[in-house]
């Protein structure tokens, strides 16, 4: 039988400041998403970011160029389990974000739509015990779920997570917890606008979660990851304002049908941006996508520094 035990007297008093400091934050980077005419762009930015620390939080190191380029049809390096793995765990973020949260987080495989159309996100010679009972500790994790509507949002996608990590429904599952805690956050309001990465908060953030911590103390690791994360999302969104300003100034003057907003958009919603990806989205050339981003000036940064091979970032 298995279970999870919500503590029937919540250290409330400990825990407030933090709560009332995260949602302040939360609120103000969701509003400042929404009120950016970019802030779908600057969403799915984020899920590159989000893949890569998600990964490492579970021992696997993906380099984000690669995965940008994999992501758009434009590497041709090898493969490994580790890049497969950060491209599902990509895939699963993006539909999430275009999904309902709640739905989401009721269907079969908690936080995918279509779970038979994803593969599972883990090593290929993980050994996976017959024993496990995944349906019982899915169904002891529903009724954390079920019982989260309860409580206020941050403390509802805390105890998600935790409840996620402490039953373990998937023995490789853990990685899950982040995109359980994030859609709760979502389908409650708290970032409409965004799927926050929770796991850029746990690469930046001090606190490591162990499961001999008591439920105060990994409830106030969350809250800090959360703060974290919606700290580092804001910081992220005030450069690209910033260098989506200074290419506006690039757009004065373009001919009817240009498409170079199309390429300021494509550079705000992806990490780097190659010759390939370039033309491939906007459907042009390699020599069109070239012109254009050398239209825009330096802004776009050229990362590569080759002639052939070549890749930009703002």
């Amino acid at each position: 039988m298995h279970a999870y035990d919500i503590p029937e007297n919540i250290p409330f008093a400990s825990l407030m400041s933090r709560l009332v400091e995260v949602a302040e934050s939360l609120a103000r980077l969701d509003e400042r998403v929404k009120a950016r005419g970019f802030g779908e762009g600057v969403a799915a930015r984020l899920l590159y970011h989000e893949a890569c620390a998600s990964r490492l939080a579970e021992g696997e190191l993906i380099h984000l160029e690669d995965l940008v380029l994999l992501d758009g049809g434009a590497y041709d390096g090898p493969m490994s389990p580790e890049l497969s793995s950060g491209w599902e765990t990509l895939r699963v973020w993006r539909k999430a974000l275009a999904g309902d949260a709640g739905e989401l987080l009721r269907a079969e495989r908690p936080g995918e739509a279509d779970a038979a159309a994803l593969k599972v996100v883990a090593a290929p010679d993980y050994f996976f015990d017959p024993n496990w009972d995944e349906p019982g500790r899915l169904a002891a994790w529903r009724d954390v779920l079920r019982k989260s509507a309860a409580y206020p949002c941050l403390l509802a996608a805390g105890l998600v997570w935790d409840a996620w990590l402490t039953l373990m429904p998937e023995q490789r599952g853990a990685w899950r917890a982040s995109l359980l805690a994030a859609l709760t956050l979502r389908a409650r309001g708290a970032t409409s606008a965004l799927l926050l990465p929770l796991d850029v908060g746990v690469r930046h953030g001090r606190y490591r979660r162990a499961s001999s911590h008591g439920w105060g103390l990994r409830m106030a690791g969350f809250l800090e990851w959360v703060l974290v994360a919606s700290q580092q999302s804001g910081r992220e969104l005030d450069r690209l304002a910033l260098a989506r300003e200074m290419l506006a100034l690039k757009l004065k003057g373009r001919r009817q049908g240009s498409k170079l907003p199309e390429l300021v958009d494509l550079l705000v919603s992806r990490p780097l941006v190659s010759l390939p990806m370039a033309a491939k989205a906007l459907g042009v050339s390699w020599t069109a996508a070239d012109k254009m981003m050398r239209r825009l000036g330096s802004i776009p940064r050229e990362m590569s520094g080759r002639q052939r091979y070549k890749v930009w970032a703002i």
